[in-house]
């Protein structure tokens, strides 16, 4: 990911401060399933070791990969947008360790500052703009007769 969408780049070191200071540690083994599409959005994580990578249903077919997250990286995003949906699926592919954030307190937060609910919408929507090109790209690799173009 760019380092445009990651939290050290995305967010001035006031609003990174004020949001780091609800989040809470969490471990993963490989092989977790964070979140399934179609499933309520109620946090979300950002990366502090181990690769998330998040995938898409494809019916008839197993899983598309999408994309692989490390270090600084936002894992989830569908909780910001009603009505609260996952939108990909996410699993771990190495032990994981993580910052967790409850999408209720971080929504409140927004609304009660708007400054911060700004600076937080604007790190989450270059993140959902990153991960639909990203899934743009892959699925024409995976499914158009002469894949994405790109290579």
């Amino acid at each position: 990911m760019t380092s445009t969408t990651t939290l050290g780049a995305a967010l001035p070191a006031e609003h990174r401060e004020r949001l780091m200071r609800v989040a809470h540690e969490v471990s993963f083994d490989m092989g977790a399933r964070l979140f399934e599409e179609g499933r309520h959005a109620d946090r979300f994580w950002i990366i502090k070791t181990g690769t998330v990578a998040l995938d898409l249903h494809v019916p008839g077919r197993r899983a598309a990969l999408i994309e692989s997250l490390g270090h600084g990286e936002l894992v989830g995003w569908s909780w910001h947008f009603s009505p609260y949906v996952w939108q990909l699926g996410a699993e771990t592919m190495s032990p994981v360790r993580a910052w967790e954030f409850d999408a209720a307190t971080v929504r409140r937060m927004c609304e009660e500052d708007p400054e911060f609910g700004r600076a937080v919408a604007i790190w989450v929507g270059r993140v959902v703009a990153h991960r639909l090109h990203s899934s743009r790209i892959r699925l024409l690799d995976l499914y158009a007769p002469y894949g994405s173009g790109s290579r």
